[in-house]
């Protein structure tokens, strides 16, 4: 019966993966994940229970836990004291209309800004998973005020999965998949002009009358998540492909069209997809559960790649290290495909708190530019 179960994930996997070419491909929305972003992107190949559901689905096969709520909130700003002081006194509305500018040109130009919201509860237990989550991701990017856009994206997820433990031995492995159905809505191509909406905010002029003319589209989808973690004592190695599916359908519609009706944009004529996320790594873990432990991670979302080009495989690699004191204090540091990442964590009974400072990969035209920002996580779990 197992293997027939594993059998059927296969098949389906390869269906959905023959059917991608030739559409227009979406770029991935996860949730920013302050334990992960504080260690450099990496970890996800092993999440456990909550994290497992929009990570790994084999970390489902072990760990239970009920969430009630798990809010994630970041802003990509470069947190110098100069950024907050001034972006304190623009909001206090201290600074004149030139000099609100200029700020705004400069952290534009510096490193584009903005920020996002995760909210979700799930329930994972005896190898199956159950989780309900919305991410919604915002970002002004530029060289400048004068030709910025403002990019938004957002995405509910409804998320059911299954693992699998197979011991034979030493060894333990784990093999799980969920499936996600989801509606996604996001700014059309090439986002809105922001400089319109800075100068609104500025004067206090109408600003929904600019918002009413710009159009968003949307759709519903399917994605599948899979994946496999084997280990031998502290040594992990796994696997996962995340947004295997198929082509869905998004109609496109003015903000204005939407307020009319009162519906959001679905179906259409319009075909997309998402391109898969393939992903491998290692893990150590010494002294898990005792008073003092630590974890390392190092990961890759294409691991081929790695092979075929040695020159620059360091800069493709996610790697993190988390140390933990009295399993209710940690402490992290990462790398993400070169750029510095940290972040602290405090767990007291049915209460996370989570907090990092990360900066990740970007692609501004043809060129790879470091965007940073802060994340701050909070969950009740049991």
């Amino acid at each position: 019966m197992r293997h027939g179960r594993l059998a059927t994930v296969a098949v389906f996997v390869a269906l959905c993966s023959f059917s991608l070419f030739a559409q227009p491909s979406l770029s991935n929305l996860f949730p920013k994940d302050a334990r992960s972003m504080g260690m450099g992107g990496s970890s996800l190949v092993f999440a456990e229970g909550y994290g497992a559901l929009w990570g790994n689905p084999a970390g489902l096969a072990d760990k239970k836990s009920l969430t009630l709520v798990d809010s994630s909130t970041w802003m990509y700003i470069k947190p110098t004291p100069l950024n907050i002081k001034n972006m304190l006194a623009v909001l206090n509305r201290e600074k004149s209309h030139d000099e609100t500018a200029s700020i705004l040109d400069e952290l534009i130009a510096e490193n584009g800004f903005g920020g996002g919201e995760c909210l979700g509860f799930g329930w994972t237990g005896d190898g199956m998973g159950l989780g309900l989550t919305s991410i919604t991701d915002a970002v002004v990017s530029g060289s400048g005020l004068s030709n910025s856009a403002l990019a938004i994206q957002s995405q509910v997820n409804a998320v059911f999965g299954m693992a699998w433990p197979i011991r034979f031995g030493p060894f333990e492995l784990d093999v799980g998949a969920s499936v996600r159905g989801y509606y996604r809505m996001e700014t059309s191509s090439g986002g809105w002009a922001f400089s319109p909406f800075a100068e609104a905010v500025m004067t206090g002029s109408d600003i929904y009358s600019l918002i009413y003319p710009n159009k968003v589209m949307g759709g519903f989808g399917l994605s599948l998540d899979a994946g496999a973690t084997l280990s031998l004592g502290p040594l992990g190695l796994g696997c996962m492909v995340r947004d295997i599916a198929d082509r869905f359908a998004m109609k496109e519609s003015t903000i204005q069209e939407i307020a009319d009706s009162y519906m959001v944009p679905s179906g259409g004529s319009d075909y997309y997809s998402v391109s898969p996320v393939y992903t491998a790594g290692l893990s150590l873990s010494l002294n898990k559960d005792a008073p003092l432990s630590a974890s390392f991670f190092a990961e890759a979302d294409d691991p081929v790649s790695l092979f075929s080009h040695m020159e620059s495989a360091l800069y493709k690699l996610h790697m993190g290290a988390e140390v933990t004191l009295l399993r209710f204090l940690a402490m992290r540091v990462g790398y993400n495909q070169g750029y510095v990442s940290f972040g602290a964590g405090l767990k007291l009974w049915f209460l996370d708190v989570n907090a990092a400072m990360f900066t990740e990969p970007v692609g501004v035209g043809d060129q790879t530019v470091g965007r940073t920002g802060i994340v701050v996580q909070a969950a009740i779990r049991f």
